[in-house]
């Protein structure tokens, strides 16, 4: 008995997936390096990052190609962490 093939297919998953890395990246290093003057270093640092990959891949490798919404997907997936480091380090105090 066969079973029959499916095409399933998600729109857009690896700009999910470049958001999800990029995510985990600066919230990484925004834990490990916290300072509070270092904390937009760190983010500009992983912009930075993502868009030297995606040129990187369009200049000298053969077989990838850069991508303009792969920058975008990287630098919304900084950003959220930034947002979520900001978020999960406000201490509440103790009543």
């Amino acid at each position: 008995m066969k079973l029959p093939k499916y095409d399933v297919s998600i729109s857009h998953l690896d700009k999910w997936q470049h958001c999800f890395a990029y995510f985990t990246l600066s919230l990484s290093w925004l834990f490990a390096l916290y300072k509070k003057s270092k904390k937009y270093l760190i983010v500009v640092c992983c912009i930075l990052f993502g868009i030297v990959i995606e040129f990187l891949q369009n200049t000298i490798t053969n077989y990838r190609t850069g991508d303009y919404f792969d920058v975008v997907a990287n630098s919304v997936g900084v950003l959220s962490g930034l947002l979520a480091f900001n978020l999960l380090s406000k201490k509440k105090p103790v009543k």
